[in-house]
């Protein structure tokens, strides 16, 4: 059995995590957004400050005799001469995410399509960082209305960090969940996706569990979807890395768009992990990405979508027992009691089929809300 620290970007690895524990790995975490969900599995959190200097780092490794890094942040770098398995990015693909613009160029060279660049600032608009940083500070913005625009005008660009515009596309918003291990790559899932745009207004920024909606795709959009992602996909498998993550596009008027790559999961991912640690493992270490990828079949998955009315709602836990349904990530026990953990205003629920009892169930508990 392995000895594992996953220096996580958010909860990314929620669902990960948990199954290396049930196969009998000894598993170490960076994120404490559910420290005690985590103990309750005997996943150890240690303090990020393991991860924030490269020579603590190399001190950790050695004193808890870690042998394998699990990491989808794209601001952490691990050496190349480190006698350790790393799975995850390398330098060219952390750029996917964290090199806005450059990403932009390379997808435009592959013949697909973008959104057209702006000269300026307008209404609407998508405002975008050339480069990301890890603080979140420089992300992108959506501008809806003049407010926004003021917020941009007045807060960000004063800063002087470099960015670039573009038109906003009113269509149909769609996320495709991919794997890349051994210069291989392989889809999970596509979705269609809406209210991630309302989360990310200029200054109105919002969790976007507090807006999301999801829906299947069409016949059609499928096949735009499958179309352009083999084209990006072709190309991001080049540059290296062993890793799962998201392409974001839009499709208007029977055409698809490219938005953005996130070389990463979703922050809070509550996409359910249908293998077992170990194959977890070696579909990402010994390239066989296929193996996550056929992991759920892309079209057949439900989610419904949860939020607390209060702070201290009770989560009732006991529906995904009684159910059978996959428990979601962003849990927490708080008072010995399950609750929505602290940093979400809303969580995912995801399974190849959530019973209609199910649902209902949630929706007549007074204490969340639910949609669909």
């Amino acid at each position: 059995m392995s000895r594992i620290l996953c220096i996580d970007y958010g909860m990314s690895n929620f669902h990960n995590l948990v199954e290396l524990a049930h196969d009998g790995h000894t598993v170490f975490t960076t994120d404490n957004s559910a420290k005690s969900y985590y103990d309750s599995f005997g996943i150890t959190v240690v303090d990020a400050e393991h991860t924030s200097r490269q020579s603590y780092l190399e001190w950790f490794l050695s004193d808890n005799q870690i042998d394998t890094i699990l990491y989808m942040s794209p601001y952490v770098n691990i050496p190349d001469n480190w006698n350790i398995d790393v799975i995850g990015l390398n330098e060219r693909s952390a750029h996917l995410e964290t090199r806005k613009l450059w990403c932009r160029r390379q997808i435009g060279k592959l013949g697909v399509k973008l959104p057209v660049l702006l000269d300026d600032i307008q209404v609407p608009c998508v405002v975008k960082p050339n480069k990301t940083h890890h603080d979140a500070v420089y992300c992108t913005f959506v501008v809806l209305d003049s407010t926004a625009e003021q917020y941009v005008q007045d807060w960000w660009i004063p800063k002087g960090h470099p960015y670039y515009v573009e038109e906003y596309l009113d269509g149909t918003e769609v996320n495709i969940e991919f794997v890349v291990s051994g210069g291989k790559w392989s889809i999970q899932h596509c979705q269609e996706s809406t209210g991630e745009n309302v989360a990310k207004i200029a200054g109105n920024y919002s969790h976007f569990a507090k807006y999301v909606q999801y829906g299947e795709l069409s016949d059609d959009n499928r096949e735009l979807c499958i179309e352009n992602a083999t084209k990006i996909l072709d190309w991001v498998a080049t540059l290296g890395g062993q890793f799962q993550g998201q392409i974001t596009g839009m499709i208007k008027d029977g055409e698809w768009y490219f938005l953005e790559i996130n070389s990463r999961l979703a922050t809070p991912n509550s996409l359910p992990i249908f293998v077992r640690g170990y194959e977890y493992l070696e579909s990402l270490s010994s390239g066989k990405p296929e193996i996550l990828g056929d992991a759920i079949y892309m079209a057949d998955v439900e989610k419904i979508v949860v939020r607390p009315r209060f702070p201290d709602s009770v989560y009732p836990f006991h529906l995904h027992e009684k159910y059978g349904v996959s428990v979601p990530c962003g849990l927490d026990i708080v008072d010995d009691e399950y609750q929505v953990a602290r940093e979400f205003e809303g969580i995912v629920i995801i399974d190849d089929h959530i019973p209609p009892d199910f649902v209902k169930e949630f929706e007549n508990n007074s204490q969340f809300f639910v949609s669909h």
